[in-house]
């Protein structure tokens, strides 16, 4: 799709590989799917309940399904796109240099050791939801389908932090003059 509107990710490691394209595939797959599901959901809700004064008895679980497949998937495509919501006002105002590099791989590792804490925590909650073997009040779903968005969301952006992790540190060694990068404030 990305191809046919002529847009670039935004993402600055780039692989040309089977993994990534899947995991991108997928994860726009997810997205869509989702979004056009939720919409939908509400609108054919709001119709039914305001034109027709009917309801769709236990559409509220389907979508609050869908909702946590949309979310998390969305999280980790703004992880993949460095799109996400960061608090690093410092390295948006200093100039480039081995002092950026340095916050920039520092705010980074936060970020990822962060994110490793929220993917174990996830895993938690899935198992919490393969023990339990809960399920949703009127369609019987099994609860472990929204914890599995929840996991499995957390895993792939624990992922694309590591790859920006590698790729700070990389940078920065290119600042201290241990890889090829050079810009105009290294000496």
């Amino acid at each position: 799709m990305t191809e046919i509107c002529g847009y670039e990710e935004p993402h600055p490691v780039k692989y040309n590989n089977f993994f990534w394209d899947l995991l991108l595939r997928f994860q726009r797959f997810v997205i869509i799917v989702s979004s056009l599901f939720v919409v939908a959901s509400i609108g054919a809700t709001v119709v039914l309940r305001y034109i027709f004064k009917t309801d769709l008895y236990g559409l509220e679980e389907i979508v609050v399904i869908f909702a946590f497949w949309l979310y998390f998937m969305g999280g980790a495509y703004g992880s993949y796109t460095r799109s996400h919501i960061t608090a690093d006002i410092i390295s948006v105002a200093m100039p480039e240099g081995r002092m950026k590099s340095v916050i920039v791989v520092f705010s980074s590792s936060i970020t990822f050791i962060f994110s490793l804490l929220f993917s174990y925590w996830g895993y938690d909650f899935f198992m919490f939801g393969v023990k339990m073997s809960a399920r949703t009040p009127v369609w019987r779903i099994p609860m472990v389908v929204s914890y599995t968005a929840v996991f499995l969301g957390m895993i792939i952006m624990t992922f694309y932090f590591l790859v920006d992790l590698l790729a700070d540190i990389k940078t920065m060694r290119g600042h201290f003059g241990q890889g090829s990068i050079k810009t105009e404030g290294s000496r």
